[in-house]
């Protein structure tokens, strides 16, 4: 149906600015993209391919009827109910004229056969860059030629010399290695406590020369690397671990320079320790801001735990099989490996390396480091630390698993996909379950160890992840208009999409207001920038129409321990405004090559200034009485509900009208944080694909079904 509709308007000649620019045209004059773009359209350019078609007015082609059912059946969905849309609260900086505007280079990555520098990727043509932005473009022009094509993108980094280095002393030493194994490592545990504390020993007891003799390059790299990981946090005059100075990021990057010049070094054989140290070297550069060398050198890691045999469980030769210590860190830092790889592929856009029917090694025992020697295994009934890796492992396979169904990258086409979102969310509801009492929310996170409490809020994130990454192709078309029957599954599952990134979002934002949101954490970023595009993405849906509004109530979930937000749009519009705000912040510190804020504030910023006159409704005022406390709906248990699919309906469709008089007055708080994310900005250009990819929600038609994975193929880092 929606097909039919696209060839029906099929457009022959593009204007010249979408024609210069290879954009998607409505051929109208003035044609979408540039009626939303403020920009002068001409259709003065010579047209060689038959006769050359003189563009309608807007007009025009908005009062065109269409001879599609399918759209025309869609039409009348919403004509009764026009959508809500959201005022404009700051005014909106003037675009550059067409002559101004440029290609932004970007590091060349993979696309995957799916991207085609397609849907979302323009939205940014007139996008606002973040300082961080400007800072990359500027240190870029000229240091580029001058950057190793593994690093090419990436965070440039003052060049470190090691004549002036020197070991941390022993106090300063302990105190790195308790932090990492406390605070800085919550799921990648791939190393052993007491055998570090035993390299700590030999480092510091014989000397200088007995440094360089009694450890192999490897051992001391791995010290390192710990020592590095950690001087990127540091406490403040109460206790509470910051983040590290300028000072403290000097001295982690030489500690980093230091195990790097000393891997390069090695020679012979292989061994665990050369493992262990380049995939701890992978977290490093990832807290840096270098993604890409971050997956170069994971992709050197994944091979030399091939050739040595780490993912597999037939006995090797040469290998002690009695030494429990290093049998259970080879598992280790292959299941953190397989978990690292499924969300460097997500963010980067790139191909797992590690695939399922490769792997047949067991995952690690959950066992507290104290109770793990070299020949006994003493399982206690205590909180163990390695708890949170292995669930983490688990959920990351039923991610895997959500990744290769077919509706992940051509969208949802049947009736039976619903059926199998059903089944991924049910997975989740099951792996929830299974959690032990500290990791699941049922105890207060103020009352855990910092380790566990971080343990708490990675595994809490990467629940909400799962379940967004699962049901956000429900987020492209209006399915309960197309299968009636599955009405109730569809508003469910939308709904859970939404609660997840809400919760999400209100969870990171309560690191910010505990000053817990660092420029090191990556993973949390990610997440932020997923949950904040899906509800974005939600907001201009329902503003352009395409979807209803979802205003169902649940119940809190079981790992929230704070009030949630409901899932009204304006509530949901400005909790978007302050993690966006603090987000900006969080990448502009120490993070410059993220470019979340920059196509987040593409996304914001098409959904304030473009507003079809189609879609407005003058005849809803804000004073008409409505209280958003009156709504209300069923109750759900996000747990269980999967099982449940009866909504009322009727009631759906009062809370959609009881939402529109809120919906279009944002209030004065809204107002400050768009002023605060405005400030962060400067007119820029983004890169082409993200360009292009945005600039179809400048159209007035519907979204690719393969919209997420050229998303997720958008070039996140410059």
């Amino acid at each position: 149906m929606a097909s039919d509709a696209r060839k029906l308007r099929k457009v022959t000649r593009a204007c010249d600015a979408c024609k210069a620019k290879k954009k998607a045209c409505t051929g109208t004059l003035p044609c979408g993209p540039c009626e939303q773009r403020q920009l002068s359209c001409t259709y003065d350019a010579a047209y060689r391919r038959g006769a050359a078609v003189s563009p309608l007015s807007l007009g025009h082609r908005r009062e065109r009827p269409t001879s599609s059912s399918g759209g025309s059946n869609q039409q009348q969905a919403f004509d009764g109910s026009p959508a809500p849309t959201f005022e404009q609260t700051v005014p909106v900086t003037p675009v550059d004229p067409p002559n101004q505007l440029g290609s932004t280079n970007i590091a060349s990555q993979y696309l995957g056969p799916t991207s085609a520098h397609s849907f979302l990727g323009r939205v940014v043509q007139n996008l606002p860059a973040t300082p961080s932005k400007l800072l990359v473009e500027q240190q870029s022009e000229g240091t580029a030629p001058t950057v190793s094509i593994f690093s090419h993108g990436d965070r440039i980094v003052p060049n470190i010399g090691l004549a002036e280095f020197k070991w941390p002393d022993r106090r300063a030493a302990d105190v790195l290695v308790r932090r990492y194994f406390e605070f800085a490592a919550p799921t990648y545990r791939v190393l052993h406590g007491p055998t570090i504390e035993l390299l700590i020993d030999d480092l510091y007891e014989g000397g200088a020369f007995a440094r360089e003799t009694l450890l192999d390059k490897a051992s001391r790299a791995i010290l390192l690397l710990i020592f590095c990981t950690s001087a990127m946090f540091q406490p403040d005059s109460e206790g509470h671990i910051t983040d590290a100075d300028e000072s403290g990021w000097q001295i982690s990057e030489q500690y980093y320079t230091k195990a790097k010049s000393l891997l390069s070094q090695e020679t012979g054989a292989p061994s665990l320790g050369s493992v262990q140290a380049r995939f701890l070297m992978v977290l490093y550069l990832l807290s840096s801001s270098r993604a890409h060398k971050a997956w170069f050198t994971f992709g050197t890691t994944v091979q030399l735990m091939m050739a040595l045999g780490f993912h597999n469980k037939r006995p090797r030769l040469g290998i002690d099989e009695e030494d429990l210590i290093r049998k259970e860190c080879r598992r280790r830092v292959l299941w953190c490996s397989y978990t690292l790889d499924k969300y460097l592929s997500v963010i980067l856009g790139r191909p797992r390396l590690w695939q399922d029917e490769d792997l047949d090694e067991e995952l690690p025992t959950r066992i507290n480091d104290q109770d793990l020697t070299r020949h006994e295994k003493r399982i206690s009934n205590r909180d163990c630390s390695m708890d949170a890796p292995v669930f983490h492992t688990m959920l990351a396979r039923i991610l895997t698993q959500a990744a290769k169904e077919p509706y992940m990258v051509t969208g949802v086409s049947t009736k039976e996909q619903i059926d199998i979102i059903r089944d991924l969310c049910g997975r989740i509801a099951e792996w929830h379950a299974e959690l032990p009492a500290f990791l699941s929310g049922v105890v207060h996170p103020d009352s855990l160890m910092p380790g566990m409490r971080r343990q708490l809020t990675v595994l809490q994130l990467a629940r909400y992840h799962a379940l967004t990454f699962i049901t956000r192709p429900l987020l492209l078309r209006n399915y309960a208009h197309i299968w009636p029957e599955c009405e109730a599954s569809f508003q469910y599952y939308l709904s859970t999409c939404l609660t997840a990134a809400r919760d999400a979002i209100d969870l990171i934002l309560t690191f910010a207001q505990e000053k817990q949101l660092f420029s090191s954490f990556w993973y949390s970023q990610y997440i932020a920038f997923n949950a904040l595009s899906i509800i974005y993405l939600y907001l201009i849906q329902v503003q352009r129409g395409r979807i209803l509004p979802v205003n169902i109530r649940f119940d809190q979930s079981p790992d929230v321990l704070f009030a949630s937000s409901p899932l009204d749009e304006s509530t949901l519009y400005r909790l978007c405004e302050r993690a966006q705000a603090h987000l900006a912040d969080a990448t502009a510190r120490n993070a410059p090559p993220w470019r979340y804020s920059v196509v987040l504030q593409g996304l914001r910023r098409e959904l304030t200034r473009s507003q079809p006159s189609a879609l407005r409704n003058p005849h809803i005022h804000p004073d008409n009485g409505t209280n958003q406390q009156s709504m209300t709906a069923s109750v759900f248990s996000p747990s269980i509900a999967y099982h449940r699919e009866v909504l009322d309906l009727g009631q759906m469709e009062r809370d959609r009208m009881a939402t529109q008089a809120i919906f279009t007055r944002p209030g004065e708080e809204a107002a400050g944080n768009m002023a605060r994310i405005d400030n962060h900005a400067a007119p820029s250009l983004l890169d082409p694909q993200t360009e292009f990819l945005l600039d179809h929600l400048a159209t007035n038609e519907g979204l690719a079904l393969d919209f997420w994975p050229q998303y997720d193929s958008l070039p996140i880092c410059e």
